[in-house]
């Protein structure tokens, strides 16, 4: 994907999540700033590594994997359900770290890959 193409979709999701923020807020506006960003370099490296996203979603997993993501998910839940009952600002600022977290990782494992696969073909 072109990275102006990538961006603008990155600004628009982020531009999205923070009108829906500042319409349910009533106070956090520091948090709402941060939301923008967030969200928007979430989809821009969920973008960027569109396909190691599907590849690991696709892939069969073992037990132990099931349930790390299993422990991963429901503490993400707990945690983001009492966050929205704080405010909605800090339960989607709290959403977005966990997917920025997330994209991080896979991001990572994605350069590492590319890395292995130029390693082993010269």
């Amino acid at each position: 994907m072109r990275p102006f193409l990538r961006y603008t979709i990155s600004v628009g999701v982020g531009l999205a999540v923070t009108a829906l923020a500042v319409q349910f807020a009533t106070a956090d506006h520091l948090i709402m700033l941060s939301l923008l960003p967030l969200y928007g370099a979430v989809r821009s490296m969920i973008l960027a590594h569109k396909q190691q996203w599907v590849s690991l979603s696709r892939r069969n997993p073992t037990r132990s994997t099931r349930k790390l993501g299993a422990i991963i998910g429901g503490l993400g839940a707990f945690t983001g359900s009492l966050l929205l009952q704080t405010s909605v600002p800090a339960g989607l600022a709290g959403y977005g770290l966990m997917l920025l977290g997330m994209a991080g990782a896979i991001a990572d494992l994605d350069q590492a890959n590319r890395t292995d696969q130029t390693t082993t073909s010269d």
